[in-house]
Formats: structure tokens, C-alpha cells, sequence
């Protein structure tokens, strides 16, 4: 009888994180270069990229109701995949506010709160490439310097982007839309951090 070929857990990872960097890349694109009438279009590319994404955490959660001896923890190796799926729904929640919120320009401080979100889910991603050597905790923790110091800057980014909307205009719907969206772009750092803290976690438990 042919044996059952085991998943390759860490690959799924990363292509779990590679999803969230190529929303990232869409997302920073798309307010780098802002045009309403691309809206939709970019949408339905990012819900794809969101579906698709969704797709392999599934596939993962039911590899693990049946693996007898995954590599690590099941816990871990689900906490890790749902923190990195959790990234491409914070890209294509802020889209999607846009759209909703029916934004037509965009304020200055957003392509750089999203440029600092795609270097954080860059720099993750490269964090979860080395993944599978788990037990180099110094390779390992190196590489997830960055995801911290993203984060950080995305705070710093995020606590200047609202006191300047806030000194700027008293209209209640821009403060509603544009706090929303910045709370998104800030949540997408925020939720990198989380997934490297799992990872971290996952390291000195194994170590």
C-alpha cells in the first residue's frame, strides 16, 4: 500500500506569507498611485489573492486533523498560519474600506504607512523562508529584527498620520474613513509582529 505523502508544513507557510506580500504590494501600489476608477478592478484582484489565500490555511487546518507528528506543536503551526492569514485580510480590509467608504483621493500620509506595511510583510516573509531551521535561533531571530523595527515605525507612522488628520479638518465623515483606514494600514504591521512573536515562541520551546 502507498503511504500517505506528509504536507511539508513550512512550505505552506511561506506560501502563506508570500500571499500577504504580493496584497501588500497591491495595496501599496495602488495608493502610490491612486486612481478611483481602478478601484474595482484592484478589489476583486485583492479579494482573489484574499481567496486563494484562505484556500491554503484550509487545506493546512485539515492536514493537521489528520497528521499524526507534525514537525512542531499543532497549536503553533496553527497559530502561526492563521496570524499570516490574517495579514492578507488586513490588506484587503483596507481596500475594501476604500472602496466602501467611496474614497476618491487620497490623504498624503497613506502610500507611506503602506510602503511601511509591505517592507513588514516582506521581512517576514523572508523570516518564514528560514522557518524550517527553527533550532538557528540567532539566523532566525536576525531576520525577525526587521519585522520589529517595521512595526515600530508603522506605530510611529500611524500615532502622526492621525494627529495631522485631526488638526486638519473637523469634516466627521473624513475623520470616520480615513481613522478606519489608517487603523487598517497600521493593523497590517501589528499582525507581522504577532505572527514573528509566534515564532519566537516556537524557537525557545524547541531550543
Amino acid at each position: 500500500m502507498q503511504k500517505t505523502r506528509k504536507r511539508d508544513y513550512f512550505r505552506t507557510l511561506e506560501r502563506q506569507s508570500a500571499y500577504g506580500v504580493q496584497a501588500a504590494k497591491i495595496l501599496k501600489a495602488f495608493l502610490s498611485d491612486f486612481d478611483v476608477f481602478r478601484m474595482p478592478e484592484t478589489v476583486r484582484e485583492m479579494h482573489r489573492i484574499e481567496q486563494e489565500a484562505d484556500a491554503v490555511r484550509r487545506e493546512m487546518t485539515e492536514s493537521l486533523a489528520r497528521e499524526f507528528l507534525p514537525p512542531i506543536e499543532r497549536e503553533d503551526i496553527l497559530h502561526l498560519s492563521m496570524r499570516l492569514d490574517d495579514v492578507t485580510d488586513a490588506a484587503d480590509d483596507t481596500l475594501r474600506h476604500l472602496y466602501m467608504f467611496n474614497i476618491d483621493t487620497v490623504l498624503p500620509d497613506a502610500p507611506a504607512l503602506a510602503e511601511a506595511a509591505l517592507a513588514c510583510c516582506t521581512a517576514l516573509h523572508e523570516a518564514v523562508c528560514a522557518f524550517r531551521d527553527f533550532k538557528k535561533i540567532d539566523r532566525l531571530r536576525a531576520l525577525l529584527v526587521p519585522v520589529h523595527t517595521w512595526e515600530s515605525r508603522s506605530d510611529d507612522l500611524y500615532t502622526e498620520s492621525v494627529r495631522t488628520l485631526y488638526c486638519t479638518t473637523n469634516d466627521p465623515r473624513q475623520l470616520l474613513r480615513w481613522t478606519q483606514i489608517y487603523g487598517n494600514l497600521e493593523s497590517c504591521c501589528d499582525i507581522c509582529e504577532q505572527a514573528a512573536d509566534v515564532m519566537e515562541t516556537v524557537m525557545f520551546k524547541n531550543a
